[in-house]
């Protein structure tokens, strides 16, 4: 329990200074990013959590995210097909093969250009 606490405590700092920026003519609140530790316990495992990385659409008109980079290419994440296209309020959630107080950077690719979301 204490462990979660702290990585609550953790994730609350990481996300009150999220910061984003792009290389193209896309607005930084395109999308929303977010970590987190969510539990992942079932009957058969037992209890055990998951880092997980959640992109949501924050636009009306469709975007088509071509690819995500974390950590640039350093953290993996559970095998996903791209492309993936997002209307407003639709969510993409990758599951990471490194922990959530690891995640420095995340980079979503679409044809419209690149945003870098950095975790400090």
């Amino acid at each position: 329990m204490k462990i979660f606490i702290w990585t609550f405590l953790i994730l609350l700092i990481s996300i009150s200074t999220l910061t984003a920026c792009g290389s193209s003519s896309l607005d930084p609140d395109t999308f929303s990013v977010e970590i987190s530790v969510q539990d992942n316990s079932n009957w058969w495992s037992g209890a055990q959590t998951v880092s997980v990385l959640m992109i949501r659409s924050n636009v009306a008109e469709q975007i088509e995210v071509t690819n995500v980079t974390v950590n640039n290419g350093q953290c993996g994440y559970q095998n996903i097909n791209f492309p993936r296209y997002f209307q407003m309020g639709q969510i993409l959630k990758l599951q990471l093969k490194c922990h959530v107080n690891n995640v420095v950077q995340v980079d979503v690719e679409t044809t419209q250009g690149q945003l870098s979301y950095q975790f400090n």
